[in-house]
């Protein structure tokens, strides 16, 4: 049977690695716990990577570098302006409930154990939000562009108030309910947040596009 290559291997290690981080936190994950899931040796992990601190920084990486093909997706899909939002949020929305990686990077990037780690001197992790709310910005101007939105609408505010109130929501679903009402929740948030922007069909338009979000 043939052997899985290097970026096989090293992408199986990160996955394991979300999934010990995601449930014991970072201080209390180690490099043998994590080869313990691959029923491998902790030398096996040292091959790719050279500390815990360094395992952690790929899993934030690794979960940075999925939200442009989502984007793209979407894209393709001839999502454009608040429609696009609105179907990247339910897309992102489910990858906080049910993929690991995802979980364990949010947990990482807020963890005061990993950003203690002296093997992480000098090593900048990815700024959170930030990313997301120029993408929101850039989507909201297209949706100005398109007619959809008030001219005088301050793009840049309303963009950091949509990522602000989203990442809230997935906060207190994560602490009060385990995200299991996550899509009500979502459901909710554009509700309330589209008359804001000036869209008045939301009751059509976000049950519409959270459906279409599934298909991502």
């Amino acid at each position: 049977m043939a052997q899985p290559n290097s970026s096989a291997r090293r992408d199986a290690i990160i996955l394991a690695a979300a999934a010990e981080f995601d449930e014991v936190g970072y201080a209390a994950a180690s490099l043998s716990s994590i080869a313990a899931r691959l029923l491998r040796t902790k030398g096996a992990l040292s091959y790719h990577f050279s500390s815990k601190a360094a395992l952690a920084h790929a899993v934030v990486d690794t979960q940075y570098s999925q939200w442009d093909g989502m984007v793209q997706a979407a894209r393709a899909g001839g999502y454009r302006g608040v429609d696009a939002l609105i179907v990247l949020s339910f897309v992102v929305a489910a990858k906080f409930r049910d993929d690991v990686l995802v979980r364990a990077a949010t947990q990482l990037q807020g963890d005061p154990a990993l950003q203690g780690d002296p093997a992480l001197q000098g090593v900048e992790l990815p700024t959170p939000f930030v990313g997301w709310t120029g993408m929101t910005t850039g989507l909201l101007a297209e949706a100005r562009s398109l007619g959809e939105l008030d001219p005088a609408l301050d793009l840049d505010a309303a963009a950091e108030v949509l990522v602000e109130l989203f990442v809230g929501a997935h906060a207190v679903a994560k602490r009060l309910t385990n995200m299991r009402d996550l899509d009500e929740r979502m459901h909710r948030f554009w509700l309330l947040c589209l008359p804001g922007l000036g869209i008045r069909d939301g009751a059509e338009r976000v049950p519409r596009l959270a459906a279409d979000a599934a298909a991502y």
